[in-house]
């Protein structure tokens, strides 16, 4: 008898443990570690926006001079994103470049722009990206439209291509 009583209490606890959570449950002790209630400010929200918006157009084709989703170039690209939340920026990323506000790579944050030298090393710049995301100290994801894959994300310094060409960081969202 004292057997089966245990059983049942073992049983009736582990249908608990198994229980489905619900909406109006608090959170777990992990959750409540993991999840952030920080506000964020109105630049954040808006960085946000724009990498989203930017997301929107990935594997977009690559088209020289495009900037709609029908094709775009890397610049073409920044002033499409960009100009619909009414930001306006040059058409090109030597204009885009020389129009930022020039930011530190320990300073970087998803919306600002990180600029290339185009095919030739040391030719000036050639090739804008957004910062979707940064991982540390000079790394970071970037949605940009290339030649051979259209828009795409990639993640800097990976790969041999960008790194050497890496000419600096802007910023042209509000602060």
């Amino acid at each position: 008898m004292v057997f089966l009583a245990a059983a049942l209490i073992l049983s009736s606890s582990s249908c608990s443990i198994l229980r489905k959570r619900l909406p109006s449950d608090p959170p777990s002790p992990k959750e409540r570690t993991t999840r952030r209630d920080v506000k964020k400010t109105k630049g954040e929200i808006l960085a946000d926006s724009i990498v989203d918006y930017a997301k929107k157009s990935l594997g977009a084709k690559y088209k020289t001079a495009g900037a709609t989703p029908a094709g775009f170039d890397c610049s073409g690209l920044v002033v499409y994103v960009f100009s619909n939340f009414g930001i306006s920026v040059p058409r090109t990323s030597a204009a885009q470049y020389s129009a930022s506000k020039r930011i530190s790579d320990e300073d970087l944050r998803p919306g600002d722009l990180v600029f290339f030298n185009g095919s030739r090393i040391g030719g000036g710049v050639g090739h804008v990206a957004i910062i979707t995301e940064v991982l540390g100290k000079g790394k970071f994801r970037m949605i940009h439209s290339t030649t051979r894959r259209g828009v795409c994300i990639d993640t800097f310094p990976e790969g041999p291509y960008y790194p050497p060409r890496l000419i600096g960081y802007g910023r042209v969202l509000p602060e």
